[in-house]
């Protein structure tokens, strides 16, 4: 989204941008790696990341991937959304990446995934499986008072839902700021919208 000629890869916080804001793997709160994304592209992509502090961006629009910090925020919070405790920590991640991006006045545009790809039926079918195992696992070592496995387990079921991303659509409402529902994947949608 912005127009410098120099640009920056991160899935961390959201694919399509111009700068590296942390880590440059994308892995959750308690280190266990996030299944998303292609699996060994950011090292291939090493040669053409730099790092730079979000400063060097003031006054530019910064596409962000909603799903990705709302996956970040919610390893914060995976016991209670596996069992079905409310929690608001994951919104609240996602809305302190935005304000600080605003502080150093940086404009978020925020972009929602929208209709999953048919072509992609067969794979969200079996990432929902696993979920469903690991949440079951989970579940078990919660039963057995095996605190750090349940929580390892409850990592890997996150799934940020349609309605947990409504969450944070509300706040962006309160907030003014912009957003858009892709029709199919945000990355798609950011890649369009840098054009």
């Amino acid at each position: 989204m912005a127009n410098d000629d120099e640009r920056s890869i991160d899935p961390v916080a959201g694919s399509y941008h111009v700068m590296h804001i942390e880590g440059a793997r994308p892995v959750g709160a308690s280190g266990v790696p996030c299944s998303m994304g292609i699996s060994g592209l950011l090292p291939l992509l090493k040669d053409i990341q730099h790092s730079t502090h979000v400063e060097a961006y003031r006054g530019k629009t910064l596409g962000i991937d909603a799903y990705v910090w709302l996956h970040r925020g919610a390893y914060a919070c995976a016991t209670d959304l596996a069992l079905g405790r409310p929690t608001t920590r994951f919104i609240t991640y996602a809305m302190h990446r935005i304000r600080m991006l605003q502080h150093y006045g940086v404009k978020p545009y925020v972009v929602f995934d929208g209709a999953q790809l048919p072509s992609k039926a067969g794979t969200e079918r079996e990432r929902a499986a696993r979920r469903r195992e690991h949440r079951m696992r989970g579940l078990q070592f919660h039963a057995e008072k095996r605190t750090s496995a349940a929580r390892d387990a409850f990592v890997r079921s996150v799934d940020i839902t349609p309605a947990l991303a409504y969450e944070l659509i509300k706040q962006l409402r309160v907030h003014g700021m912009p957003y858009l529902v892709a029709p199919y994947e945000a990355d798609a949608q950011l890649a369009y919208l840098e054009r």
